[in-house]
C-alpha cells in the first residue's frame, strides 16, 4: 500500500510561487530528511548520461556507446519568504538558510545531500539520493516585491537509485516536529505518517503522557516533565512499530 503521506504534507511556507506538486525533493539538515518541495518551482532534474565506448557496435542498430549511469545537476527556484515583523526569513524556511550557506563556502562544506523524488504518491516510480555541490543565482519571480533564488546542484559522486519513501511499510514516520526549540509542557505537532494508529511515544527517552491525533499525519504530543535543554529525539510507535529517532532540540 502506498504512503502519500510525503505528498500530503508538502506545504508552502507563506507564499505564492509554489503550487500543488507531483515531484518531490528532500534535503538533509542535521542529519534529518526535510521535505522542502513546498517553496520549490520549476524543479528538474537535469540527468544526462554516462557512456563507455562499445568494443562492438553498428550490428542491428547498436550505437557505439554504452549507458552506465547518469550525472544530475537539479536546477530549482524558492521564493523566499520573510516574517513581516522580525523581517528574517520564516523559520519553516532555516533550511534555505543552510542551503544558501554552502552555496557560498568550499569543500566539502559546499555539499549537501538530497533526495530526488519522481512521483509523490507511485512508489513504482524511480528516487534517487546522493550528495550535491550548491550554487546559486538570483532568479525571477514576475513581482517586485517577491525574492526568488535559483539553486543549481552538481552531483559529488554517484547518485543513487533508492527505494521511493512513499512506498511505506506502515511504521511510524516522523518528517518535522513544531514549533522547533520548545520546552517541557509544551505542545508541539508532530506531522509524518502512520501516526493514526498512535500507541505511544517518547521526547528525549521520556514517555509522553498527553498526545492528541488529527489525522494520519498529523499528531498533537506535550513534552513531557524532565525533558531538559538539548537534544531531544522523538520517538512515535504506533500499531505497526517505533519510528526512528527525529533530532529535535528542546530548549
Amino acid at each position: 500500500m502506498p504512503d502519500p503521506t510525503l505528498y500530503e504534507t508538502t506545504t508552502i511556507s507563506q507564499g505564492s510561487l509554489a503550487l500543488a506538486h507531483q515531484w518531490l525533493i528532500r534535503q538533509k539538515v542535521a542529519g534529518a530528511w526535510i521535505n522542502i518541495t513546498g517553496d520549490v518551482n520549476n524543479l528538474d532534474p537535469a540527468p544526462s548520461p554516462i557512456t563507455v565506448q562499445r568494443e562492438a557496435y553498428g550490428t542491428k542498430g547498436r550505437t557505439s556507446q554504452d549507458i552506465t549511469g547518469y550525472n544530475f545537476a537539479p536546477t530549482f527556484d524558492v521564493e523566499v519568504i520573510r516574517d513581516p515583523v522580525t523581517q528574517q526569513i520564516v523559520a519553516a524556511q532555516s533550511w534555505l538558510i543552510d542551503l544558501m550557506s554552502a552555496a557560498v563556502s568550499e569543500g566539502g562544506l559546499n555539499k549537501r545531500e538530497f533526495q530526488i523524488i519522481t512521483d509523490a504518491l507511485d512508489p513504482r516510480m524511480p528516487a534517487f539520493e546522493g550528495s550535491f555541490s550548491v550554487a546559486f543565482a538570483r532568479g525571477t519571480s514576475g513581482y517586485a516585491d517577491k525574492a526568488v533564488i535559483r539553486f543549481t546542484l552538481n552531483n559529488d559522486g554517484v547518485v543513487r537509485r533508492i527505494t521511493s519513501p512513499v512506498a511505506g511499510t506502515g511504521v511510524a514516520t516522523i518528517e518535522t516536529v513544531q514549533p522547533t526549540a520548545q520546552a517541557a509542557g509544551v505542545m508541539v505537532a508532530v506531522r509524518g505518517s502512520g501516526l493514526a494508529s498512535y500507541v505511544s511515544a517518547t521526547v528525549q527517552a521520556k514517555p509522553v503522557t498527553l498526545a492528541r491525533v488529527v489525522d494520519d499525519s498529523t499528531l498533537v504530543i506535550q513534552i513531557p516533565t524532565g525533558v531538559t535543554a538539548g537534544a531531544a529525539p522523538v520517538v512515535v510507535t504506533n500499531a505497526k512499530g517505533a519510528s526512528t529517532a527525529f533530532a529535535y532540540t528542546a530548549a
